[in-house]
């Protein structure tokens, strides 16, 4: 191997060892994980992207629900949308809940109006929903489509590996480009 070559492996062995990319999980919750296909396939995803080297942040399950609680008592679409500005370079959102549906609608906006491209998005939906006519596919799940990626799934049989590889890509690129997070926590400004 030829000694530039060598020292870009070395370089970017470093970069991948030393940050982590966040990726903000959003779905119901792993307490459902008995009850709901959503809620498996969002267990799933949760374990494989750690496996892979992801920071997966669930906001309920993470503690950011308790900071928001007990330290700034703000609002909870406020709370997480600052949260994924400071530190998340992807959004998952498995649409399956009232609570889902409410942060696709806000992660879109945000996406179309504000992100510049900081953060990816891909919108997981139920598969039954693909061909409506309705207010779902025509704005958010459009939006989602035209600023990330959606999905539609059966989410006990979901394929989890377009989303992973997506994943791993979109990493590369926020690593390279010297956006990645270090991987002992705390942004870098």
């Amino acid at each position: 191997m030829k000694p530039s070559v060598k020292r870009f492996a070395a370089s970017v062995a470093d970069l991948y060892r030393d940050n982590r990319m966040v990726v903000f999980l959003c779905g119901p919750s792993l307490k459902e994980v008995e009850t709901k296909p959503a809620a498996r396939l969002r267990k799933r995803l949760l374990d494989e992207m750690t496996s892979d080297g992801f920071e997966v942040v669930l906001g309920e399950d993470d503690g950011l629900e308790n900071l928001r609680l007990h330290t700034t008592s703000g609002y909870a679409h406020d709370h997480e949308l600052e949260f994924i500005r400071r530190e998340c370079a992807a959004i998952v959102l498995i649409a399956s809940s009232v609570g889902s549906f409410c942060e696709l609608g806000l992660f879109v906006h945000w996406l179309a109006h504000e992100s510049q491209g900081s953060c990816d998005f891909i919108l997981i939906a139920d598969e039954a929903f693909k061909d409506d006519v309705s207010y779902f596919n025509q704005g958010p799940a459009r939006a989602a489509d035209d600023y990330g990626r959606a999905i539609y799934v059966d989410f006990e049989t979901a394929d989890t590996k377009p989303i992973i590889n997506r994943l791993r890509g979109r990493r590369s690129t926020h690593f390279l480009d010297g956006r990645g997070r270090p991987s002992g926590g705390g942004g870098q400004e």
